[in-house]
């Protein structure tokens, strides 16, 4: 996966994969306390939050949530315990995920450079790293084009459907048809093959 990223011009060597948080939105709830804890002052809307990582091979290799749309990233990563699971994982030992400021630089994760006087090296980085992690979006419209349905806020509803289980669901679903379509823009942007359903389903 790496060599994959770095050779579709990404200054950095060892990145596995992406990690960023989608936004669903949901139809209002009824009472005050639940319309606060949903809405998301970002996205100015009523939302529940899913955090994910995407791999050059098209999949959307980890799937967290929900929570509620007002709840930061970090708090979701932290609840998530992603990082924990990477880290003890050997196969992933000197690689690294690649997501926003949010997530910082640790042995896990790497973010762009931040400030306003940065070298011009680091300048180069943060440039060819935004162009490989718009990837990270091109799932998100897959989900939503094949199960439009999950993108119907004013169906839903909490309470009255399961609405996390709804977009799980559509992820695992959309992760099964990029395998058996042989990709998706992400895995032939990155030229990556996607796992098969055995592997997947292992």
């Amino acid at each position: 996966f790496s060599q994959a990223i770095y050779d579709q011009g990404a200054e950095l060597d060892r990145i596995w994969g992406f990690v960023d948080g989608t936004v669903r939105g949901i139809c209002r709830p009824g009472g005050a306390r639940e319309q606060q804890s949903v809405y998301s002052d970002h996205k100015r809307k009523h939302a529940l939050k899913f955090q994910t990582v995407v791999t050059p091979d098209g999949m959307i290799f980890h799937l967290h949530g929900p929570a509620e749309g007002r709840r930061h990233d970090i708090l979701l990563l932290r609840e998530s315990g992603l990082e924990e699971r990477v880290r003890r994982d050997g196969r992933f030992q000197g690689y690294f995920v690649y997501g926003d400021q949010a997530y910082g630089r640790t042995d896990v994760f790497v973010s762009p450079f931040k400030g306003s006087s940065l070298t011009p090296a680091q300048a180069a980085i943060n440039a060819s790293m935004s162009k490989v992690r718009t990837s990270v979006e091109w799932p998100y419209g897959q989900v939503v084009n094949y199960w439009a349905g999950v993108d119907y806020k004013r169906k839903m509803c909490l309470g009255e459907v399961p609405v996390a289980k709804l977009y799980k669901t559509a992820v695992v679903l959309t992760n099964c048809i990029t395998i058996l379509r042989g990709g998706n823009n992400n895995s032939r942007y990155f030229g990556v093959e996607p796992p098969s359903l055995e592997s997947y389903f292992s």
